[in-house]
């Protein structure tokens, strides 16, 4: 009762304001980021350059531009796990990086065609998370975050390189470094990866590629053998005994190359779009054009035992003294396709396009129990019809954006899926919108559950396609920073992973109903900024998810020294409510269900201070601080405690011209 009357009261604050906030928040205005971009006539060269940054991702691989404003905020620059800054609830092993899964069903990922990736994504740099820019002048931002102490150290490391090597060619680059100790025994981390992007736009051609690899090293501890050395004691974490002691690892590495080039055709139409009394944006528009899409990605995964602990897997099927399960996966995917794009005066008449889409997979894997002849090779392929309609005009007050795909050739063959969005603008401004999101999906299992042979877990199934049917709805008004939605999953055939890390298919309708609001309300310099999930699933035994999971972030925030120094003080609080988390089987790098205890309700409070003077934000922050109040239950999954309190700092710098 204690926890929940003092996670209660921290959210309570909020609601006793009633003004909104007018800080920096997510483009709180509903700006379009052009208006920071780069407003230029790419066929005329400029002498007076402004000092922008035009930033825009390609939806559909070339249908259209979604623009998007560069991240230079302060506020949030203390969460550093980059999981809680995707969902505001997880279960994983309590260090960063380690793998996790978010505990907020509509916020977890589709799902990657190597699965294994599904448990690390957030801490790894694909083609889809890139953006395209251009800028004037060259932009760097550099970050580094450490905490933890001796033998127990964090560190984060990430930095970005943007600039124009030409007007019409623009080029970067990003190393992103993390790495842990642990603070528990036998529990270190890193995932680390470097990227190299470049775009090329000019008259009628736009290119774009991207190149990078992923690599993470995870040891693997089993959890903690004694649940009571967290609960009852304030022993030291490295004095803690872990199950594993020998140090097992899982391994992965992620390789990316993509390339999407379009060709304009048709008559050129100078369209002029007035941003603000003295601003204008000039931009140059075709009837229809051409795209081309490739990727290549390359994945190898390797869960290594340098000594086999026999005592803590309950079956060891190939090697009792040393091992390594590995599997490679290769991917090809070749999007081609043809857009009639929006008619720039008949501001309601929609862009259609139509292609085709051919995607290859090979996997190499253990496929028999036989220590010589025991590598095979399967390969997949699928031929898809894609087509889709649009009307995403930026001075309109009704979008949509509805996208298709049917597989007519090869092993996917009948797959198909359907899903689109509607948003209705309520006001000139486009800051308040309702928007609905629907999802109809009919896909082959991913071969991961169809076959696996380790030391440790086997399994050979034939599983039915998996269905789903996916509504959700939410209003959004930006001025007030308000969200607002519902979203109902259904989903037939089901796949999960039981309480033996058995791949299982649910042949019923696996139904979760969702609810969410998010408000950021202020009391003169004091801001509150809530978010709070509320979730019901109708087999829990299948899904265990927490009925309701919160981030409450509330901070005093103003500005000294004639507004030289920014300054927030003020804590972070994360709770969900209790439920069989899941538990976390090393050998396969997955989370299986539980049914011998329940985790949560547990309140996890932060304090931080963060500053911003000019180009530079710092903060300090002491995570974890509620370790010292209440009870000591602080386990994310099954034997897996979070870490205990710790000391963080860190900097992030920007440096143009």
């Amino acid at each position: 009762m204690k926890n929940i009357f003092y996670t209660i009261i921290c959210c309570l604050i909020s609601l006793t304001s009633l003004a909104q906030s007018d800080f920096d928040y997510e483009n709180p205005d509903g700006r379009d980021p052009r208006e920071e971009g780069m407003h230029q006539d790419t066929t005329k060269e400029q002498r007076n350059v402004p000092r922008h940054r035009l930033t825009w991702k390609w939806v559909h691989d070339g249908v259209y531009r979604e623009y998007y404003p560069i991240d230079t905020l302060q506020d949030g620059i203390q969460n550093t796990n980059l999981i809680f800054k995707h969902s505001v609830s997880n279960t994983y092993l309590g260090n960063f990086p380690s793998p996790y899964i978010s505990d907020i069903y509509i916020l977890r990922p589709r799902g990657e065609d190597f699965l294994p990736l599904d448990r690390v994504r957030d801490y790894i740099f694909k083609p889809e998370d890139a953006l395209d820019y251009n800028t004037t002048v060259p932009f760097t931002q550099l970050s580094y975050f450490n905490g933890g102490g001796r033998g127990k150290t964090e560190d984060w490391l990430d930095v970005w390189h943007i600039q124009n090597i030409l007007p019409v060619w623009n080029a970067g680059f990003r190393y992103n470094l993390i790495s842990s100790d642990g603070a528990y025994s036998y529990q270190k981390s890193k995932t680390y990866n470097f990227a190299f992007f470049s775009s090329y736009e000019k008259d009628r051609t736009a290119v774009s590629m991207f190149i990078n690899q992923n690599m993470g090293h995870y040891n693997e501890n089993g959890g903690v053998e004694n649940l009571a050395d967290i609960r009852d004691t304030s022993l030291d974490a490295k004095v803690v005994g872990t199950r594993l002691a020998m140090e097992p690892n899982n391994n992965f590495m992620n390789f990316n190359f993509k390339v999407l080039a379009q060709y304009n055709m048709g008559n050129p139409k100078e369209i002029i779009t007035p941003i603000d009394s003295v601003t204008i944006d000039t931009t140059i528009t075709y009837p229809m054009k051409f795209a081309l899409g490739i990727k290549v990605e390359d994945n190898r995964y390797k869960f290594q035992e340098e000594t086999v602990e026999t005592n803590f897997f309950d079956t060891t099927y190939i090697n009792r003294q040393k091992n390594a399960d590995v599997i490679n996966n290769r991917k090809y995917d070749i999007d081609a396709k043809f857009i009639l794009n929006e008619h720039p005066k008949y501001k309601y008449l929609p862009g259609v396009y139509a292609g085709l889409k051919f995607k290859y997979l090979k996997y190499e894997q253990r496929v028999s129990l036989d220590t010589v002849n025991n590598i095979g090779t399967s390969k997949y392929t699928g031929t898809y019809l894609t087509a889709g309609t649009f009307n995403m005009d930026t001075t309109t007050m009704f979008n949509f954006d509805i996208w298709g795909s049917f597989c007519f050739a090869g092993e996917y063959s009948a797959d198909y899926s359907l899903e689109g969005k509607i948003i209705q603008y309520l006001n000139k401004g486009r800051n308040s919108s309702v928007t609905i999101h629907a999802l109809l999906d009919n896909q082959t299992p991913n071969h991961y559950y169809e076959q696996y042979q380790g030391n440790h877990n086997q399994w050979e199934n034939s599983f039915d396609k998996i269905h789903a049917y996916n509504l959700k709805g939410y209003y959004k008004n930006k001025r007030l920073r308000t969200e607002i939605g519902i979203a109902i999953n259904n989903t037939k055939n089901y796949i999960y992973f039981d309480t033996a890390a058995m791949p299982r298919q649910y042949d019923g309708n696996l139904m979760v109903f969702t609810a969410w609001a998010k408000q950021v309300f202020r009391l003169g310099r004091f801001y509150f900024d809530q978010k709070v999930y509320y979730q019901i699933v109708n087999k829990d035994e299948v899904l265990p998810l927490p009925e309701l999971a919160l981030h409450s972030h509330n901070y005093y925030q103003n500005r000294f020294f004639k507004d030289a120094l920014g300054f927030q003080i003020g804590l972070d609080l994360f709770y969900n409510t209790s439920f069989y988390a899941n538990a976390y089987d090393p050998a396969i790098m997955q989370f299986y269900n539980q049914e011998i205890e329940k985790t949560g309700n547990y309140p996890k409070l932060d304090v931080f201070i963060t500053l911003n003077i000019k180009r530079a934000d710092l903060f300090i922050k002491y995570e974890h601080v509620s370790e010292y109040i209440g009870n000591r239950n602080y386990f994310s999954a099954y034997t897996y405690p979070i870490n205990p309190a710790k000391l963080k700092f860190g900097i992030r710098w920007n440096f143009y011209d």
